[in-house]
């Protein structure tokens, strides 16, 4: 009896303390594969709960794609941002190529930003959001009967597969977004400075014009005013350049303060920058679709747009390095 009791004791001590860290150990395995786990016991219930997370991932993404895809759409119309079924006659002609080029634009964001939706969640293991990816490119298909509806006969071919596009070149952006889920957030901010300066833009002076990453503020005197000391700029930029400014400077700065944000959230400079650039680049990745219409107005701002990019290029990269190095 002494001797069983002697063999016991080490167990209320130091053994105890061993099992303890075992224990921890087998749950943080289990709980860095996500649904895998070591005890047989448990893996039939682990692997239908896994999947019941799974279901509930991709179903979140889908629904939240749907919504940006048929909202932005939408409020785009109302609000008087696109004219999909309008008479592109009598100068009108300039903008044609703008309306296809936003449907894009719209398409390509929805995608990304619904998978961004999903990678903050506590229960989204390793691996749940890239299955999010084709669900919210599917998601956002549910856009297309509405852009069907909306558009003339004179867009609406091309309203359809500047669509399909967008949700392509979104999907390549999710899955960046899925790995590196603090681009998800510059992305974010990107679209709702856009998305604020069109609806401000276009209530103060309706002759405004919104371009998928920019807008033109017009009707402006002072804006207007310094137009003749443009120098020649490719596709009339000269002419657009003064209305664009306002997007223009606010995309820079905003560009440097999603950088230092991001530089002070993840430590590490390569994804503080990604975030930053995600919307610029996005932006002039969409006028760089097949499309017939990037020309007149639309051709401008494709150059603004992928010009913006490249200057955003090096604030993105020097703030977020002076941002780490600042806390190293």
């Amino acid at each position: 009896m002494r001797g069983a009791l002697a063999r016991t004791e080490p167990l209320t001590a130091s053994g105890t303390v061993r099992a303890a860290v075992v224990l921890g150990e087998v749950r943080r395995k289990s709980a860095s594969t996500g649904c895998r786990t070591h005890r047989p016991a448990l893996t039939a219930r682990r692997n239908s709960m896994c999947g019941v997370r799974y279901v509930v991932i991709a179903g979140v993404a889908a629904a939240v794609a749907a919504l940006l895809g048929l909202g932005q759409v939408a409020v785009a119309e109302i609000a008087g941002i696109t004219t999909l079924d309008g008479e592109f006659v009598a100068g009108n002609e300039r903008v044609a190529g703008v309306q296809v080029t936003l449907v894009a634009w719209y398409c390509a964001v929805a995608v990304p930003l619904a998978v961004a939706s999903v990678t903050g969640r506590r229960d989204a293991a390793q691996g749940m959001p890239l299955t999010a990816v084709p669900a919210a490119a599917a998601g956002t298909l549910a856009a297309l009967p509405l852009l069907a509806g909306l558009s003339g006969d004179f867009l609406r071919a091309e309203v359809i597969s500047a669509a399909g596009a967008g949700i392509l070149l979104g999907a390549a952006g999710a899955l960046a977004v899925a790995a590196v889920p603090v681009i998800g957030r510059g992305l974010a901010a990107y679209v709702v400075l856009q998305w604020a300066a069109g609806l401000a833009f276009t209530a103060a002076a309706p002759r405004s014009v919104v371009y998928a990453g920019m807008v033109e503020l017009l009707g402006v005197d002072s804006l207007a005013e310094m137009r003749p000391g443009m120098p020649d700029l490719p596709e009339n930029l000269g002419y657009h350049l003064p209305g664009m400014l306002p997007v223009v400077v606010a995309t820079v700065v905003l560009t440097g303060v999603v950088a230092g944000m991001a530089a002070h959230r993840t430590h590490a400079w390569a994804p503080a920058t990604a975030s930053a650039l995600a919307g610029p680049l996005l932006a002039a990745a969409v006028y760089r679709l097949p499309s017939e219409q990037a020309q007149l107005w639309n051709g401008a701002a494709s150059v603004a747009v992928l010009t913006v990019a490249v200057c955003c290029i090096p604030v993105a990269a020097v703030t977020a390095a002076a941002f780490r190095l600042g806390r190293s």
